[in-house]
């Protein structure tokens, strides 16, 4: 198993580690709040309950396990396992999980109000998105010749 190193890892990689990681810290701040409204306010009973993502359904916590799942495969090579198309492969998983946070906050009741942690999960699942697009624009692409045989401009 190879040593991590931590100055072969490049700035794009920390964002996509870092937004992995940060986003699964975010995902306990509130997502979503239900508000009561001023009904319970005169019992003295708590007007707003907040929920993390964990509980704002499927669209809370599984984009947060696909920005964990990006952050595992951007850190792989880093470790001795080379991953085969591992910029397509995290830029798919960001832009779900950008997709994934965006239909969360689209589809909330109209009781529910959106929590900042949501949008903070939407900016790092951006972040991700771009760095990896970043890296995968960046990556050296394979030349072959689509007509062997024949000099290119033939």
């Amino acid at each position: 198993m190879a040593q991590f190193d931590v100055k072969r890892v490049t700035t794009l990689e920390w964002a996509g580690i870092g937004a992995g990681v940060l986003a699964f810290i975010v995902s306990f701040l509130p997502w979503v709040t239900l508000d009561f409204g001023d009904e319970f306010g005169d019992l003295g009973l708590s007007t707003s309950v907040s929920g993390s993502a964990w509980d704002a359904a499927f669209l809370g916590w599984f984009p947060i396990l696909l920005l964990l799942g990006a952050a595992v495969v951007v850190a792989l090579p880093h470790f001795g396992t080379q991953v085969a198309q591992r910029s397509m492969i995290w830029l798919g998983l960001a832009v779900a999980a950008f997709v994934f946070i965006l239909l969360r906050w689209l589809t909330l009741d109209e009781f529910v109000a959106p929590g900042f942690g949501l949008f903070i999960g939407l900016v790092l699942a951006l972040v991700s998105a771009v760095a990896a697009f970043l890296v995968h624009r960046a990556a050296p692409k394979p030349t072959t010749n689509p007509h062997p045989g024949t000099a290119y401009g033939a």
